[in-house]
């Protein structure tokens, strides 16, 4: 029996035969990452390789496939997705199925803006039946409304989630969110901080509409100083 390894760009690749009076045989091992494996053996009959085991099975469970701010779903296609208020980082990435740049943030967080002290506050997207992504804080007791404050006070809260009582905050970037089905025991609510004009379009619209017309009134104003200063 002799075992050999070959280092190539994205794998590495173990492989090694055995030949004895009972069987003969030749298998190789590909190591994408620290949790992605296969593991393949010839079948000379048909002369082609087959799967014997993978790790992960599913897309889904391969860690942060899906990015920062991007959710992982099995039953559709693509399998990532960005959460509301958010786009692909890399929109050329993504369109070739690489999602690990994720998802970026589209308009601002209120209180991300330092130029900014008036405007509606901040909200929270709600995704149904996920699981939760990594590295949660989590606060013994409280309600969802203490929960939601917690969050909405800390700029750098991401998200929140209830589950028995217990709140949990998420600090910066969301990873290994996945949509699961709605009978899974596993699945949770969770809150996403978004700026106020995603859940509300109109916002934007009516800011913008209230930017014009303080131009319209300060030209009026300078029009009307200049047109008596004419007169004087």
């Amino acid at each position: 029996m002799g075992t050999r390894s070959a280092l190539f760009l994205n794998y590495i690749l173990n492989f090694s035969d055995t030949s004895n009076q009972e069987e003969t045989y030749f298998t190789n091992n590909r190591y994408y990452n620290s949790t992605n494996r296969l593991q393949l053996y010839w079948l000379e009959s048909i002369r082609q390789w087959n799967l014997l085991w993978a790790q992960p099975r599913t897309q889904c469970e391969i860690f942060a496939f899906c990015g920062a701010f991007g959710c992982c779903n099995q039953q559709t296609l693509p399998f990532c997705s960005c959460i509301q208020g958010f786009e692909p980082r890399s929109s050329g990435n993504w369109e070739l199925s690489d999602y690990t740049a994720g998802c970026a943030r589209k308009p601002p967080l209120q209180c991300e803006n330092n130029n900014q002290t008036t405007g509606e506050p901040d909200e929270f997207v709600m995704l149904s039946n996920v699981q939760l992504p990594v590295n949660p804080v989590s606060f013994e007791n409280g309600s969802i409304e203490e929960c939601k404050s917690a969050c909405l006070n800390s700029c750098s809260c991401t998200g929140y989630a209830l589950n028995d009582y217990n709140c949990s905050i998420w600090i910066g970037d969301l990873i290994n969110l996945q949509q699961l089905s709605a009978n899974n025991h596993s699945a949770r609510d969770f809150y996403v901080k978004v700026a106020a004009s995603v859940l509300s379009p109109e916002i934007t619209h009516a800011s913008g509409n209230k930017r014009k017309l303080w131009i319209i009134v300060v030209l009026a104003i300078s029009l009307t100083a200049i047109s008596s200063a004419a007169f004087i």
